[in-house]
């Protein structure tokens, strides 16, 4: 059987991978990140920009080269655009240059599905996990799930994301007190308008394991870890207590935007916007009532590829 292709194209960076026919994810033929801020400034100039459009083809060249090695077309690549491309009015723009340039058929998606898609790639790379909670921060969105024996019981997308919150929110470097004030205020009200809507659809909150996926939740864990090399085997599955979590959003507090990078797991591109992710992370577990959460290296790119 063929190897299987998936890209995602998401508000701060694009993701690709390549899986062999057995869709070992935890060890693929090919997975890569990078940042390319497809939604920067996008609140201000209500469109995704040009420069912000030429960084994502920029990146796509690299991808479908790569794919082509591995014997894949482009028209067969599953290729997914979620929250700047939800709420971009030139989202059909980017869609057919990105068919004209590379045969890229892109599909976006609405948050509800991106969570049961990532949901999928989750279950697909952790055995007998029936209960939980998941959590996947992005720059333009968040999405949480509740899966109970097996099924997903409700599922959220709030439109609170690391790239729109540090635009809007952070002025100063480093951080004050009062953009930070503000942050978190930000993330409690929109928290606040989760719990009445979960609420309201009759459920009943319960201790379950959060699980946190994407860029916010490996973060974090390469920082725990001291990682300066990434390593998809160590990260999966690695457990974060809060109080470290907390320890951590302190260092993002007390450093200079410049300065983070010196902290052994900070990506480059990422350092503008750990704070917010850190933040959404400590208010969720808060909101959770949980200790800590596991990390789950699949996502939307492996769920992608197991349905």
């Amino acid at each position: 059987m063929a190897n299987k292709a998936s890209i995602d194209i998401g508000t701060n960076t694009v993701r690709c991978l390549i899986t062999d026919s057995g869709n070992n994810f935890l060890s693929p033929e090919y997975v890569d990140m990078k940042i390319i801020r497809l939604g920067e400034n996008f609140k201000k100039e209500g469109i995704i920009t040009g420069s912000s459009i030429r960084r994502l083809t920029d990146a796509l060249k690299i991808y479908t080269a790569k794919i082509k090695e591995y014997g894949i077309e482009p028209g067969d690549v599953v290729i997914t655009g979620t929250s700047v491309l939800r709420d971009a009015p030139n989202a059909r723009d980017v869609k057919n240059i990105l068919f004209k340039e590379f045969g890229l058929k892109l599909n976006i998606i609405s948050g509800e599905k991106e969570a049961l898609i990532t949901l999928r790639g989750i279950s697909s790379c952790f055995n007998n996990l029936n209960e939980f909670y998941s959590i996947d921060i992005g720059g333009g969105s968040t999405e949480y799930v509740c899966v109970k024996n097996g099924v997903p019981l409700w599922k959220y997308s709030l439109n609170m994301g690391v790239v729109h919150l540090t635009e809007e929110i952070i002025k100063s470097d480093p951080v004050s007190e009062e953009d930070l004030r503000k942050l978190e205020e930000e993330i409690e009200k929109k928290l606040s308008s989760l719990k009445t809507g979960i609420l309201k659809s009759g459920y009943s909150f319960e201790p379950l394991t959060l699980i946190g996926t994407a860029g916010t939740a490996t973060t974090l864990a390469m920082v725990d870890l001291k990682m300066s090399g990434y390593d998809r085997l160590k990260v999966n599955g690695y457990f974060l207590k809060k109080e470290r979590t907390a320890g951590i959003y302190k260092k993002f507090i007390n450093a200079k935007i410049a300065d983070r990078l010196k902290i052994k797991g900070v990506e480059a591109g990422r350092e503008d916007l750990v704070l917010a992710g850190t933040a959404i992370m400590l208010k969720s577990m808060d909101f959770f009532e949980v200790t800590g959460f596991t990390v789950s290296e699949c996502g939307l790119l492996e769920g992608l590829i197991a349905g």
